[in-house]
């Protein structure tokens, strides 16, 4: 009896019409994101043949044999354009100045056909690559923590033992970069965060495009779920029949399970489109701290703790979503067990959401409190591209995603229990 009922909530959650809309509308919104991005597959693409021809790890034979390859390359290259044009280059990248390409290709479109034109460029891009892996040792062993620590102190106005804490931390973090060094870890081919900004594409906008957008289905779930009887004015005869109280926790069943399943279709066809367009072939194994995922604005490149591949790192992500849409559905439910009204729950939800994220702003910036208010579900949604990263002075705290998903769940644990036994013995007219 009740395996039916926890599947009739589940089907009545899933086929409602408002959430079957929604999905719709944030796949499409999605998809609509990745094709405004698509316009860099092609450019991006180069680096999957760069990794099976060359490898990931930059060598000094690795370089060696780049090297060689882009001189002949470059060699044929000239040969060519010499014959068309009676020019050679330097480098690849010179063919794409203004004055030459306006001149060769804009003003003459048949002087080089569209496949050469496209061979220059992917030339252009193992140039380019190439380039960039010449003095990325000096780079590392420029990286100062102290000044770094100095550079968020000053940047957020820190004082006292706030100040003290973050020095700490920077102090560990430097034994990481030394290990990270001694062990080659940053010497990996990536897309270049200068150029494509793949991270932050990835992380940065569609993770957190589909944290809220799932976020806003769980909680329509769990309080469509829980309050659906007392909207429908039918709660007098449901919750008065044997099974009746026991009814809500199949409700938050339903709910959380709802949002699993919701979360792996929303997910599951915008990261399958995603990877789809952008090939990361060759690349799962690369390590998330590689200098080419530094990108424009960061103080330092992504550093995490540990030595973690992309492929593990996107794991994590993708396991901390599915934690975290969890959690927002029981936040909905136990606050759906106070309030009646389903549109106040919506609307506590929100002013909860609000009152936490600006909870930082009443802690004393001398205060190392101020470092834990951060500690919430909302915080993590806000900013997935610096999940498992030292990312500054606010997530310089070992695991705190992991910290922060688990005390939540066993908080949230509690008091879904002691709002379903209080539901028992509770007033419903």
């Amino acid at each position: 009896m009740r395996g039916v009922i926890w599947r009739y909530e589940l089907r009545k959650a899933l086929l409602s019409p408002v959430i079957l809309a929604l999905l719709a509308l944030f796949i499409a919104f999605n998809l609509l994101f990745i094709a405004e991005q698509s316009y860099k597959r092609q450019d991006m693409a180069v680096l999957n043949e760069m990794a099976e021809q060359f490898g990931v790890q930059i060598t000094d034979q690795m370089q060696d044999k780049l090297e060689r390859y882009n001189q002949a390359q470059l060699a044929e290259m000239n040969e060519l354009t010499k014959t068309r044009t009676g020019e050679v280059y330097a480098q690849p990248g010179d063919f794409f100045t203004y004055d030459h390409f306006n001149a060769y290709v804009q003003e003459q479109p048949d002087l080089y056909l569209d496949a050469e034109i496209s061979g220059f460029n992917r030339m252009r891009i193992i140039h380019d690559y190439a380039a960039r892996m010449h003095g990325i040792a000096e780079v590392y062993a420029m990286l100062d923590t102290s000044q770094m620590a100095l550079g968020q102190i000053q940047l957020y106005g820190l004082s006292g033992p706030a100040a003290e804490a973050v020095t700490g931390r920077y102090a560990e973090l430097d034994g990481r970069i030394q290990q990270l060094v001694a062990s080659g870890e940053y010497r990996h081919l990536f897309f270049d965060g200068n150029v494509y900004g793949a991270h932050s594409m990835l992380f940065k906008s569609l993770f957190r495009m589909l944290l809220f957008e799932l976020m806003i289905l769980a909680v329509l779930l769990a309080v469509f779920l829980s309050k659906n009887e007392f909207e429908q004015h039918t709660h007098l005869l449901f919750y008065a029949a044997k099974h009746g109280r026991k009814l809500q926790t199949d409700k938050l069943l339903a709910a959380l399970a709802s949002a699993a399943v919701l979360t792996t279709v929303l997910a599951g066809v915008t990261l399958a489109i995603y990877f789809l367009t952008f090939s990361y072939k060759g690349l799962w194994q690369t390590p998330i701290s590689s200098f080419f995922t530094w990108e424009p604005g960061m103080f330092f490149p992504f550093l995490t703790w540990r030595n973690v591949s992309f492929g593990v790192y996107f794991s994590c992500a993708v396991v901390l979503m599915y934690v975290l849409q969890l959690l927002f559905a029981a936040v909905a439910f136990v606050l759906g067990s106070f309030i009646r009204n389903s549109y106040l729950v919506y609307g506590s939800f929100a002013v909860l959401f609000g009152s936490l994220l600006l909870l930082g702003r009443l802690v004393p910036l001398s205060s190392e409190l101020i470092f834990y208010t951060i500690l919430t579900p909302f915080h993590l949604i806000l900013n997935p591209h610096i999940w498992f990263t030292a990312g500054g002075a606010f997530s310089m705290i070992r695991d705190w995603e992991w910290m922060t998903a688990g005390g939540w769940a066993i908080m949230l644990a509690i008091l879904s229990l002691w709002c379903l036994r209080q539901f028992k013995r509770q007033d419903i007219h």
